[in-house]
C-alpha cells in the first residue's frame, strides 16, 4: 500500500496495490497546520459565509480532479504487479522427506531465498510432510509449521509466490509399497478433509501470493477415487479461503495417462498440476530406490535403450524399454501435446503447472541438458508453468550439498529471467 501525503486543498488518498483508490476530502486543511480557521469580523466562525461557500465549492472541485489524477497515473505507478508463478523451485529434503538432515533445518535461511529471486524464478514449492505438523492428538503443532511460516515471509520480501504443497497426509503415502488406503478408508478420509480445513483457517488471512495444492502423487487404487476426496478436501478449504488458487492432480503419481479419469469441480480458482520424468529409465537411471545395484548401464537422450539385465525394484517396467529409441518427439512433444489438449477441452483458461521434473545425477550432461532443454521447450510452447526438482541436493539439485551451482543450473539458466 502506497500513502500519499495531503495535496495543497486537503485531499488525503490512499492508492492501494490492487489499483482500488480511497480519498478523504479535508477542506480548510493545508500543509499550513497552524493556520487559524477563518473568522467573521466579530471573530465568530462564519463557515457558510459567501466567501466561505465559495472556497469550499473551489475545493471540491480541486479535490475531484486531483482524486481523478491519482486512480488514474499514479495508480498505474505504485500498483504492485501481478505474481505469475511461471517459474518454481521445489525445496526438497527441507520439510518432507529429510532423511539423515534435520526437519527445518538451518541449511535453508532467508538467504538461499535471495539467492532463488536473483536467479530469476518467481515463486517457490515448498514439499511438506503434513504428517509432521501434527501434534499426537490430531492437532496442528505451531513449532512445526514455524518454519514454512517463517520462509513465506522471506519469499514475500522477495515477491515470490508460495506454494504449500501437502506433500504426505496421513493414508496418503506415493512411495512404492506407500499407502493409499485415504482414498478408501472413511475415517482417514475425514482426518485428511479435517486436516486441510484447520491448515486453511490458519493462512486465511494470507495475501494471495500464498496457493495450496491438495495432495502430492496421490495413488488412489482407482483413479476416480481421488475424485471424491479431492471434493471433500477442497470444500473444506473454501470455508475459509473462498477464492484462494489451489492445485489439483490426477492420480499416480500426478502423470499425464491418468488425466482423462479427474473430474473437475465447479471452482473458477483451481489450477492443475502434474509431473512428469518421463521416460524413467533415462531420468533416474541407477537411481538406488529403483535399480538397487547401480547396474544399469549408460542410457542417452536421445538414444536407443541397450539390452540389459539390471537389478530392479518389484514393479519396474525396464524390459519393456529395452531397444526402444527415446527421442524428444516421441517422449517429451507428444505427452505434452496430450497434457494440452486435455487442458483446452476440460481446463480452458486455468493454470497447467508441471509441479515437478528432473534428472538424476548418473545420466551425462549432454543427454541432461537436451531432456531439459526439450521439457522446457514444451512448457512455453502449450504455455505451462513450471517447478524443478530440486534446489539443494546431490541427486537432482540445482545446487549440491556444499553450496555449488550444478550442471542442472547451467542448464536452467536460459530459461530464468534474471532479476537487473
Amino acid at each position: 500500500m502506497s500513502k500519499l501525503s495531503q495535496s495543497a486543498v486537503g485531499v488525503t488518498h490512499e492508492v492501494r496495490a490492487n489499483g482500488i483508490c480511497q480519498v478523504q476530502l479535508a477542506v480548510g486543511r493545508s500543509h499550513e497546520k497552524s493556520r487559524p480557521p477563518p473568522h467573521g469580523r466579530n471573530g465568530i466562525l462564519t463557515s457558510f459565509s459567501h466567501c466561505a461557500r465559495f472556497r469550499f465549492g473551489v475545493a471540491i472541485s480541486a479535490a475531484l480532479i486531483l482524486f481523478g489524477a491519482a486512480c488514474g497515473a499514479h495508480a498505474a505507478e505504485t500498483k504492485a504487479p501481478a505474481l505469475t508463478f511461471q517459474r518454481g523451485v521445489n525445496i526438497c529434503h527441507w520439510l518432507s522427506q529429510c532423511f539423515d538432515r534435520p526437519y527445518g533445518g538451518s541449511w535453508f535461511t532467508e538467504k538461499d531465498v535471495q539467492w532463488i529471486a536473483a536467479q530469476g524464478f518467481d515463486h517457490i514449492r515448498f514439499p511438506i510432510d503434513i504428517r509432521l505438523w501434527l501434534k499426537p492428538d490430531g492437532s496442528l503443532d505451531p513449532v512445526k509449521i514455524a518454519p514454512f511460516e517463517d520462509a513465506i515471509q522471506w519469499s514475500r520480501k522477495q515477491k515470490l509466490g508460495i506454494i504449500l504443497d501437502a506433500h504426505f497426509l496421513p493414508g496418503a503415502d506415493f512411495n512404492a509399497g506407500g499407502d493409499g488406503r485415504a482414498f478408501v478408508d472413511p475415517k482417514l478420509m475425514e482426518r485428511s478433509v479435517g486436516i486441510w480445513r484447520e491448515i486453511a483457517q490458519r493462512f486465511a488471512q494470507e495475501p494471495a501470493d500464498v496457493r495450496f495444492e491438495i495432495i502430492n502423487e496421490p495413488v488412489a487404487p482407482e483413479n476416480k477415487q481421488l475424485n471424491v476426496l479431492n471434493r471433500r478436501m477442497l470444500a473444506a478449504i473454501r470455508e475459509s479461503n473462498p477464492t484462494r488458487i489451489v492445485y489439483l492432480t490426477s492420480n499416480r503419481w500426478s502423470i499425464i495417462s491418468t488425466f482423462d479419469d479427474v473430474e473437475l469441480p465447479d471452482d473458477p480458482n483451481i489450477a492443475f498440476t502434474f509431473h512428469f520424468y518421463e521416460p524413467l529409465v533415462f531420468t533416474h537411471q541407477n537411481a538406488p530406490w529403483v535399480f538397487p545395484k547401480q547396474d544399469l548401464p549408460p542410457i542417452k537422450f536421445p538414444g536407443i535403450v541397450p539390452a540389459a539385465a539390471p537389478s530392479t525394484k518389484p514393479g519396474t517396467s525396464f524390459p519393456t524399454y529395452v531397444g526402444r529409441t527415446l527421442s524428444v518427439a516421441n517422449d517429451i512433444d507428444e505427452p505434452f501435446a496430450k497434457m494440452a489438449a486435455w487442458a483446452a477441452k476440460h481446463a480452458k483458461g486455468r493454470e497447467i503447472l508441471l509441479g515437478e521434473f528432473g534428472v538424476y545425477q548418473a545420466a551425462d550432461d549432454a543427454s541432461t541438458k537436451a531432456w531439459l532443454d526439450g521439457v522446457l521447450d514444451a512448457c512455453k510452447r502449450h504455455g505451462f508453468a513450471w517447478n524443478i526438482w530440486g534446489y539443494r541436493s546431490s541427486e537432482f539439485g540445482l545446487l549440491d550439498w556444499k553450496g555449488h551451482e550444478t550442471r542442472l543450473m547451467g542448464d536452467l539458466r536460459p530459461y530464468l529471467k534474471l532479476k537487473k
